[in-house]
């Protein structure tokens, strides 16, 4: 089993001595240094911010020419993911190795992860509506409360600084079409910005039939429409009112074993956002914040057989209400403080322990509060938090993360940080039949990272090594035949990311390296490489620009398809080409081809992948 972890870590160095020192010497004219929220809970330049936390900016999203959202995650350090076939169709995501229901993911400030199955629901999930991305890893549980083990994954729906018009298209090869438009409009202290897409393919078969002959051999279909809108007033420099929200409808058409060669699969999947906020500063020393949202999470899954186990339908509802205050503390140390409610409330015709496919429903209150500081001088710099929840079903947890940063040089910064996370049942883990334990305790994880970082102007570095260490893990026991709080896992890892220019060529590249295992029988964790790299680079040529990014992804373990047991999925290179060619101001013609080396690969056993796909667009800009 071992033999898969033995040489990542060689792969890794080897890859980061050839490349990333060229990459970070570079020179390079520009600087860049956004504002994030995330990594603090409050507004800190990228440059501040302790925690390992990446941007990935509209510019990005447009540049690299990515659709879905997990694809788009995949390609950043430290974070892997797997789907269930084509587009649209059921996707897991890891960050530095913890489950996909142990990264927290947001949108706007509202919690996306279902209280059904404890993860969001990112499968169909396109990146039209998404103004930029904010990823922090590691464990800040003592931010946000539950499920923020590995990572915290925030969305910001679009919404532009000036003032007009996009619309956007694009075909190619699985019957893929997609279009967009977007807008925004100021007046006076008011902006108003809207977007809406739909995207449509029909590419392959979600399993290969040649392994597992039991599924149905038709393509599948994915169909999905998105949205979002948001608002914002500005009364003075000490007032904000705004409101944004957010949409998606996924039609996936999927495969199944157990329902017959000739069976057909639908899941209709609806995700909403909406959220509203008032942001003011009464005095200069003192801000604050109030928010509520709704986010609901509605699937229903239908097979042309009737008696199939995967007809069902599920529902999640999250309603938060949060209050956060920045208070100046001192010149160079800023406090914060903030109360956290959540209502939570999921239910499935599963849940019914008479098969009877009625609905049942389960609900449970979270209150939290937390508080902390950030701050420090040119030289030294630290954060701190902690954080108290209490669950009506689950008990309470206590949380709380250190870091210390020191800049021994402008550009060069050492950080160490420890901190401590957990993660509340979900309610498919309290209450499924035949599985659920509603005595369950909530994961319990600490972690402990070293970090380095370089940054002078867009020419970074990020080094970071860490150990990540969950007991208490929720798993079924074959003994007691129901979900017990028994195992533990242990993840060793490091990633390294860079970014800058050589001789006019952007470049970006990032090794990860983990090994996420089963404490009690060394085992690797399913579905999560020893090391994965990739490479970005684009170049402009006048008004024409070209990219390629490359993706190596190291041998894995799944469950196999037929039998269940381990087995293991070989290694892949994953290459792209995207390319654009400006008309003037307005337009843009774009190429993007995708598995350009018509790699055979498999990301869970026995689905298909993507084979090589071509693919035109274009995009006006008003």
């Amino acid at each position: 089993m071992k033999s898969l972890a033995s040489k990542p870590w060689q792969h890794a160095a080897t890859f980061a001595s050839l490349v990333f020192p060229a990459i970070v010497f570079g020179q390079s004219p520009a600087s860049f240094d956004p504002v994030v929220i995330t990594a603090a809970r409050t507004e800190q330049r990228l440059a501040d911010a302790l925690p390992h936390t990446t941007v990935i900016t509209r510019a990005e999203i447009e540049l690299r020419q990515t659709a879905e959202l997990v694809e788009l995650l995949g390609r950043q350090a430290g974070v892997e993911f797997v789907r269930s076939g084509g587009p649209g169709a059921q996707s897991s995501l890891f960050v530095r190795g913890t489950n996909s229901s142990q990264v927290l993911v947001l949108v706007d400030g509202v919690r996306l992860n279902t209280s059904v199955g404890g993860a969001a629901t990112l499968g169909g999930v396109a990146v039209d509506s998404i103004e930029r991305i904010e990823i922090v890893r590691g464990n800040l549980s003592s931010l946000y409360g539950s499920e923020a083990i590995g990572g915290v994954i925030h969305i910001f729906t679009r919404g532009g600084e000036t003032s007009g018009i996009a619309a956007a298209a694009d075909a190619g090869r699985g019957d893929s079409r997609a279009a967009s438009a977007s807008g925004t409009a100021s007046f006076d202290n008011t902006r108003l910005s809207a977007t809406g897409a739909i995207r449509r393919s029909e590419p392959f078969s979600a399993i290969n039939t040649v392994r597992a002959p039991g599924a149905n051999p038709d393509t599948d279909g994915n169909r999905n429409r998105s949205g979002a809108l948001r608002l914002r007033h500005l009364f003075d420099d000490r007032f904000e009112l705004g409101a944004s929200a957010w949409a998606s409808r996924n039609e996936t058409e999927f495969d199944s074993t157990g329902d017959g060669p000739t069976a057909t699969h639908l899941e209709d999947a609806k995700q909403h956002v909406a959220q509203a906020y008032l942001r003011a500063a009464p005095v200069s020393a003192w801000a604050t914040r109030v928010q509520a949202a709704e986010a609901r999470d509605r699937s229903r899954n239908t097979s042309s057989n009737p008696l199939s186990f995967n007809n069902g339908e599920f529902e999640s509802r999250n309603r938060q209400l949060t209050w956060t205050n920045d208070v100046q503390l001192a010149p160079q140390l800023t406090g914060h403080a903030g109360i956290d409610y959540l209502e939570q409330r999921g239910g499935s015709t599963s849940y019914d322990p008479t098969f009877g496919n009625n609905f049942v429903a389960f609900s449970r209150r979270v209150k939290a509060g937390w508080l902390g500081a950030t701050g420090g001088s040119s030289v030294h710099r630290v954060q701190f938090n902690l954080r108290h929840d209490d669950y009506s079903d689950a008990g309470t947890a206590n949380t709380g993360l250190a870091v210390y940063g020191l800049q021994f040089t402008p550009a060069w910064r050492a950080t160490a940080q420890v901190s401590t996370a957990f993660r509340a049942p979900s309610f498919n883990d309290l209450y499924f039949p035949f599985f659920g334990n509603p005595n369950l305790k909530p994961e319990r994880s600490r972690s402990a990272e070293l970090g380095l970082r370089y940054a002078e102007g867009p020419r970074t570095l990020r080094l970071a090594v860490f150990r990540t260490h969950t007991r208490d893990l929720i798993v079924f026991d074959a003994v007691t035949s129901r979900a017990q709080n028994i195992a533990r896992a242990e993840i060793d890892g490091a990633e390294i990311a860079v970014g800058g220019l050589i001789a006019g060529t952007r470049l970006e590249a990032n090794v990860s390296a983990t090994d996420p295992s089963d404490a009690s029988n060394g085992q690797r964790l399913l579905r999560r490489a020893p090391y994965s790299a990739n490479l970005l680079a684009v170049r402009e040529f006048g008004p024409a620009s070209l990219g390629a990014e490359i993706s190596r992804v190291a041998a894995r373990y799944d469950s196999d398809i037929n039998t269940f047991g381990r087995t293991r999925l070989a290694p892949y290179t994953l290459a792209r080409l995207v390319g654009s060619y400006r008309i003037g101001r307005a337009i843009k013609l774009k190429l993007r081809v995708e598995n350009a080396f018509d790699e055979e690969y498999e990301l869970v056993s026995g689905y298909n992948t993507h084979p090589r796909g071509v693919f035109l667009g274009a995009e006006v800009k008003l």
